[in-house]
Protein backbone atom coordinates (compact mmCIF):
# COMPACT_ATOMS: atom_id res chain seq x y z
CA UNK A 1 0.00 0.00 0.00
CA UNK A 2 2.54 2.52 0.76
CA UNK A 3 4.55 1.83 -2.83
CA UNK A 4 1.41 2.83 -4.28
CA UNK A 5 0.76 6.12 -2.32
CA UNK A 6 4.33 6.84 -3.08
CA UNK A 7 3.68 6.56 -6.66
CA UNK A 8 1.12 8.37 -6.68
CA UNK A 9 2.33 11.16 -5.07
CA UNK A 10 5.37 11.18 -7.36
CA UNK A 11 2.91 10.97 -10.12
CA UNK A 12 1.07 14.20 -9.02
CA UNK A 13 4.84 16.27 -8.97
CA UNK A 14 4.99 14.85 -12.43
CA UNK A 15 1.92 16.71 -13.57
CA UNK A 16 3.01 20.23 -11.89
CA UNK A 17 3.89 23.03 -14.32
CA UNK A 18 7.83 24.14 -15.08
CA UNK A 19 9.22 26.98 -12.15
CA UNK A 20 11.63 26.63 -9.51
CA UNK A 21 10.39 24.61 -6.65
CA UNK A 22 12.47 25.24 -3.05
CA UNK A 23 13.02 21.59 -1.02
CA UNK A 24 13.75 22.03 2.85
CA UNK A 25 15.61 19.86 5.07
CA UNK A 26 13.40 19.61 8.47
CA UNK A 27 15.06 16.85 10.29
CA UNK A 28 18.31 14.44 9.92
CA UNK A 29 19.59 11.48 12.06
CA UNK A 30 22.62 9.53 11.99
CA UNK A 31 23.38 6.05 13.48
CA UNK A 32 26.50 6.01 16.22
CA UNK A 33 27.78 3.52 14.11
CA UNK A 34 28.05 5.13 10.69
CA UNK A 35 31.31 4.57 9.07
CA UNK A 36 33.72 7.68 9.97
CA UNK A 37 35.08 7.24 6.18
CA UNK A 38 32.09 8.01 4.58
CA UNK A 39 30.56 5.81 1.61
CA UNK A 40 31.97 5.91 -2.32
CA UNK A 41 29.93 4.06 -4.03
CA UNK A 42 26.20 4.87 -3.81
CA UNK A 43 22.85 3.35 -5.37
CA UNK A 44 20.06 6.23 -5.82
CA UNK A 45 16.98 4.32 -5.46
CA UNK A 46 13.34 6.30 -5.92
CA UNK A 47 11.02 4.01 -4.71
CA UNK A 48 7.88 4.36 -7.10
CA UNK A 49 6.55 2.29 -10.18
CA UNK A 50 6.05 5.85 -12.07
CA UNK A 51 9.24 5.01 -14.41
CA UNK A 52 9.26 8.36 -15.34
CA UNK A 53 9.68 10.00 -11.83
CA UNK A 54 11.94 7.55 -10.95
CA UNK A 55 14.30 8.34 -14.01
CA UNK A 56 14.49 12.22 -12.91
CA UNK A 57 14.87 11.47 -9.26
CA UNK A 58 17.72 9.55 -9.58
CA UNK A 59 18.96 11.01 -12.53
CA UNK A 60 19.42 14.55 -10.27
CA UNK A 61 20.51 12.43 -7.09
CA UNK A 62 23.15 11.19 -8.48
CA UNK A 63 24.05 13.95 -10.88
CA UNK A 64 24.62 15.75 -7.30
CA UNK A 65 26.36 13.05 -5.75
CA UNK A 66 28.82 12.57 -8.39
CA UNK A 67 29.26 16.48 -8.16
CA UNK A 68 30.36 16.11 -4.80
CA UNK A 69 33.19 13.49 -5.78
CA UNK A 70 30.89 10.33 -5.31
CA UNK A 71 30.55 7.28 -7.74
CA UNK A 72 27.12 6.93 -7.78
CA UNK A 73 24.44 4.86 -9.71
CA UNK A 74 20.49 4.82 -10.67
CA UNK A 75 18.57 1.99 -9.06
CA UNK A 76 16.64 1.73 -12.18
CA UNK A 77 19.64 -0.25 -13.22
CA UNK A 78 19.40 -2.57 -10.50
CA UNK A 79 16.04 -2.73 -10.11
CA UNK A 80 13.67 -3.01 -13.06
CA UNK A 81 10.20 -1.80 -13.79
CA UNK A 82 9.05 -5.07 -12.96
CA UNK A 83 11.28 -6.08 -10.02
CA UNK A 84 9.11 -7.90 -7.35
CA UNK A 85 10.21 -6.70 -3.85
CA UNK A 86 8.64 -9.87 -2.15
CA UNK A 87 10.17 -12.22 -4.57
CA UNK A 88 13.52 -13.71 -3.19
CA UNK A 89 14.31 -14.41 -6.77
CA UNK A 90 14.51 -10.79 -7.40
CA UNK A 91 16.33 -9.75 -4.33
CA UNK A 92 18.63 -12.31 -4.88
CA UNK A 93 19.48 -11.31 -8.65
CA UNK A 94 19.52 -7.31 -7.44
CA UNK A 95 22.16 -8.25 -4.73
CA UNK A 96 24.00 -9.79 -6.85
CA UNK A 97 24.17 -6.52 -9.74
CA UNK A 98 24.48 -4.32 -6.28
CA UNK A 99 27.83 -6.55 -4.98
CA UNK A 100 28.92 -6.51 -9.27
CA UNK A 101 28.77 -3.13 -9.33
CA UNK A 102 30.73 -2.20 -6.22
CA UNK A 103 27.45 -0.63 -4.32
CA UNK A 104 28.81 -0.50 -0.66
CA UNK A 105 25.65 1.60 0.11
CA UNK A 106 22.02 2.63 -1.49
CA UNK A 107 20.12 5.50 -0.82
CA UNK A 108 16.76 5.60 -0.90
CA UNK A 109 14.04 8.32 -1.32
CA UNK A 110 10.21 7.92 -0.86
CA UNK A 111 7.45 10.18 -0.55
CA UNK A 112 6.02 9.26 2.85
CA UNK A 113 2.91 12.08 3.09
CA UNK A 114 1.23 15.20 1.11
CA UNK A 115 -1.05 17.66 2.76
CA UNK A 116 -3.82 19.77 0.83
CA UNK A 117 -5.32 22.97 1.74
CA UNK A 118 -7.29 25.09 -0.32
CA UNK A 119 -7.48 28.54 -0.27
CA UNK A 120 -9.63 31.36 -2.16
CA UNK A 121 -7.61 33.99 -4.37
CA UNK A 122 -9.65 37.03 -4.61
CA UNK A 123 -10.82 38.51 -7.88
CA UNK A 124 -9.18 41.34 -9.49
CA UNK A 125 -10.52 44.48 -11.67
CA UNK A 126 -8.15 46.48 -13.89
CA UNK A 127 -9.28 49.69 -15.65
CA UNK A 128 -7.96 50.87 -19.30
CA UNK A 129 -8.78 54.16 -20.25
CA UNK A 130 -9.01 55.89 -23.87
CA UNK A 131 -8.53 59.14 -25.57
CA UNK A 132 -11.24 61.83 -25.16
CA UNK A 133 -11.48 62.04 -28.69
CA UNK A 134 -13.26 60.67 -31.85
CA UNK A 135 -15.68 57.67 -31.22
CA UNK A 136 -15.05 58.27 -27.02
CA UNK A 137 -17.28 61.27 -27.42
CA UNK A 138 -19.93 59.53 -28.62
CA UNK A 139 -22.53 56.60 -27.17
CA UNK A 140 -22.59 54.18 -30.21
CA UNK A 141 -19.10 54.98 -31.09
CA UNK A 142 -18.05 53.90 -27.32
CA UNK A 143 -20.27 51.49 -26.26
CA UNK A 144 -19.19 49.49 -29.79
CA UNK A 145 -15.27 49.89 -29.42
CA UNK A 146 -14.90 50.26 -25.51
CA UNK A 147 -12.78 47.64 -23.38
CA UNK A 148 -12.58 49.79 -20.13
CA UNK A 149 -13.19 47.51 -17.25
CA UNK A 150 -11.83 43.44 -17.61
CA UNK A 151 -12.86 42.07 -14.23
CA UNK A 152 -10.92 38.21 -13.70
CA UNK A 153 -13.21 36.58 -11.34
CA UNK A 154 -11.98 34.78 -8.07
CA UNK A 155 -11.05 31.27 -7.85
CA UNK A 156 -9.84 28.59 -5.07
CA UNK A 157 -6.69 27.39 -5.40
CA UNK A 158 -4.76 24.28 -3.48
CA UNK A 159 -1.91 24.67 -1.93
CA UNK A 160 -0.19 21.24 -1.40
CA UNK A 161 2.98 20.15 0.63
CA UNK A 162 4.67 17.03 -0.03
CA UNK A 163 6.91 15.36 2.78
CA UNK A 164 9.87 13.05 1.99
CA UNK A 165 11.95 10.71 3.59
CA UNK A 166 15.66 9.36 2.64
CA UNK A 167 17.45 6.62 4.04
CA UNK A 168 21.24 5.67 3.11
CA UNK A 169 21.81 1.79 4.30
CA UNK A 170 25.13 -0.04 4.73
CA UNK A 171 25.20 -2.91 2.18
CA UNK A 172 28.22 -4.16 4.21
CA UNK A 173 26.13 -4.32 7.14
CA UNK A 174 23.24 -6.45 5.54
CA UNK A 175 21.74 -3.09 4.77
CA UNK A 176 21.61 -1.68 8.61
CA UNK A 177 20.16 1.65 8.51
CA UNK A 178 22.46 4.81 9.05
CA UNK A 179 21.21 7.95 8.44
CA UNK A 180 18.19 9.21 7.58
CA UNK A 181 17.03 12.66 6.54
CA UNK A 182 13.26 14.59 6.12
CA UNK A 183 12.63 17.47 3.99
CA UNK A 184 9.22 19.20 2.47
CA UNK A 185 7.90 20.57 -0.55
CA UNK A 186 5.81 23.75 -0.77
CA UNK A 187 3.73 23.24 -4.21
CA UNK A 188 6.18 21.95 -6.64
CA UNK A 189 6.13 23.44 -10.05
CA UNK A 190 7.51 20.46 -11.89
CA UNK A 191 9.41 17.35 -11.33
CA UNK A 192 12.23 18.79 -12.84
CA UNK A 193 13.00 21.53 -10.40
CA UNK A 194 11.55 19.46 -7.61
CA UNK A 195 14.59 16.83 -8.38
CA UNK A 196 16.97 19.27 -8.93
CA UNK A 197 16.63 21.13 -5.38
CA UNK A 198 15.35 17.55 -3.51
CA UNK A 199 19.14 16.58 -4.24
CA UNK A 200 20.87 19.82 -3.96
CA UNK A 201 19.69 19.70 -0.65
CA UNK A 202 19.94 15.73 0.44
CA UNK A 203 23.49 15.72 -1.18
CA UNK A 204 24.78 18.55 1.54
CA UNK A 205 22.96 16.85 4.33
CA UNK A 206 24.91 14.01 3.66
CA UNK A 207 27.76 15.54 3.08
CA UNK A 208 27.72 17.57 6.23
CA UNK A 209 27.12 14.23 8.16
CA UNK A 210 30.28 12.91 6.63
CA UNK A 211 28.85 10.15 4.75
CA UNK A 212 30.56 11.08 1.36
CA UNK A 213 33.58 9.73 0.58
CA UNK A 214 35.30 11.28 -2.14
Amino acid sequence: MKAIITSALFGAILLLGACGTTVHMTGTWKAPEAPAGGYHNMLVAALTSNVGAQQMVEAKMTEALQKRGVSAGRGLDIFPPKFNPESDADKTAAAEKMKAAGYTSILTVSVVNKESQSRYVPGTMSYAPYPAYGWYGRFWGYYGHMYGAVYSPGYYTTDKTYFLESNLYDLSQDGKLVWSGQSETYNPNSLESFAKSFAAQVSTALDNAGLLKK
